[in-house]
């Protein structure tokens, strides 16, 4: 398993929690977009989106995912913020991103398991297509 592992999901879902297990268990580094951002920025991601706006921070994660593009084996999670948002607008968010998420390679339901759990799941489905592919 020589290529990165890109963690995407609705905010909540535990992208960063499972993204330090497994990276941990596949010997890994793992990146979290949003930390690479606010690190270029100096500023926190809600700073990030009052002061200059969704589309500059959405600017800002597509370079970001540009540079972790040219690496490989790394783990890496993204996260889109929800601040400022009404239910009914996240759950609009939540819906409009639905037919994105089925577009993973892999998917794990994390509906009523914990990070472990999730992350052990990943991690038998990425070696399980990996001896497949072999």
């Amino acid at each position: 398993m020589t290529d990165n592992v890109i963690l995407v999901g609705f905010m909540g879902a535990g992208k960063s929690s499972v993204g330090r297990i497994l990276a941990a268990r596949l010997g890994r580094c793992f990146v979290e977009t949003d930390d690479m951002i606010t690190a270029k920025e100096g500023l926190s991601i809600p700073e990030i989106f009052a002061t200059r706006g969704e589309a500059y921070f959405r600017a800002a994660e597509e370079e970001a995912l540009g540079l972790l593009a040219r690496k490989r084996g790394d783990v890496i999670a993204t996260g889109p913020m929800l601040a400022g948002k009404s239910r009914e607008e996240a759950e609009a968010l939540y819906h409009s991103r639905e037919a994105f998420y089925r577009q993973a390679d892999l998917t794990v339901d994390t509906v009523g398991i914990g990070v472990d759990q999730v992350a052990a799941r990943v991690l038998r489905r990425l070696r399980s297509r990996t001896r497949v592919s072999s």
